[in-house]
């Protein structure tokens, strides 16, 4: 039986190539051999270091696949091989994924745009969920790849954009992403420039990003009358003591800024990943991963200028290590299996 390569992790900071049979497709699910993925740094390095999602459990990395089909199961309709797809797929040198689930991409794509056809769907949902309607101010906290590709969708959406990193090297990625202002929220000016550029509304929809608690309470501080903080950064540790209470002191135990400024603070995650019927769920993953995808094949968006690093397939383990080892300028990360 044909063989191909997998990276799986096989304890705190080890991950590993392994040999695993190349599954065969089942009636209803696509293969594919991986052309590029791409990293979501902060989730797969978090599972990297840990061991695993919860920790110790294990498992694979790497959710953002560009592959070409190899073939189909017999009820499979709409692909054939050929076809490039995208697929929430690990980093693996072929995928088997069911084809309700595998997003069609157009031929002449560019394969490294195509690896972030997913991670800006979580700034769409975000923006969703804040009841974003076009032409809105957007704030966006936290420029790694996440709060970046959020940043670029909202402004392809016609939102008006600002954005607040601390890392200066961040904030030059972002400044060639031409996104809007791209500000230095301890800078003594940034305030001022926000309200210059956003006007009295202020900003209608922050999207925090930055998974750090300080991001947080800069987001709660920078809110206006009516703003809606949707928060889609995750904080994997408890705050320091005086952060946690200056977040009380911004929100709940102040009537100004929260009861009578109606702050709204939205948990965002991602869109299901099932496949609904329309009529139960109207924005399913699959759906705004093609939208997505639509958008970069049609010029509208492009996630290029996100990238930063690109690594050979057999090089993941460095990749991860250099964002242990501080190295914040990682931002849209690549993997070449070709």
């Amino acid at each position: 039986m044909k063989q191909m390569k997998v990276y799986e992790l096989v304890g705190p900071r080890r991950v590993a190539l392994c040999d695993v049979p190349i599954p065969e497709p089942g009636p209803r699910e696509v293969l594919a051999k991986t052309r590029r993925s791409a990293l979501s740094v902060g989730t797969e390095v978090w599972r990297y270091v840990n061991h695993g999602h919860y920790g110790g459990e294990g498992g694979r990395c790497g959710y953002n696949s560009v592959g070409e089909v190899v073939s189909v199961g017999g009820e499979v309709d709409g692909f054939r091989p050929g076809d490039l797809v995208f697929a929430g797929e690990p980093h693996a040198e072929y995928f088997v994924v069911p084809a309700d689930q595998a997003v069609k991409l157009a031929s002449e794509l560019d394969l490294e745009a195509a690896t972030f056809c997913y991670l800006p769907t979580l700034g769409l949902h975000a923006l969703r969920s804040a009841d974003y309607q076009a032409g809105e101010n957007v704030l966006v906290v936290g420029l790694g790849i996440v709060g970046l590709l959020a940043a670029q969708i909202a402004a392809a959406v016609g939102a008006r954009v600002a954005a607040l990193e601390t890392d200066p090297t961040r904030r030059a990625v972002a400044v060639g992403a031409r996104i809007g202002p791209v500000l230095d929220p301890r800078a003594a000016e940034t305030r001022d420039l926000l309200a210059a550029y956003f006007g009295p509304p202020g900003p209608d929809v922050v999207v925090e990003t930055s998974q750090a608690w300080d991001g947080l309470v800069e987001a709660v501080r920078l809110a206006h009358p009516g703003t809606r903080l949707a928060i889609v950064g995750i904080y994997r540790s408890d705050p320091p003591p005086e952060t946690a209470r200056e977040l009380l002191r911004l929100t709940y135990m102040d009537r100004d800024l929260f009861h009578n400024q109606r702050l709204k603070i939205i948990g965002c995650s991602n869109d299901p990943a099932d496949d609904y019927p329309p009529g139960v769920v109207r924005w399913t993953l699959t759906r705004n991963t093609a939208y997505v995808a639509d958008r970069i094949a049609a010029g509208m968006f492009d996630p290029r200028p996100a990238i930063t690093h690109r690594f050979r397939w057999d090089e993941l383990g460095t990749a991860y290590e250099r964002f242990v080892a501080g190295d914040r300028g990682m931002v849209g990360v690549t993997l070449n299996w070709d």
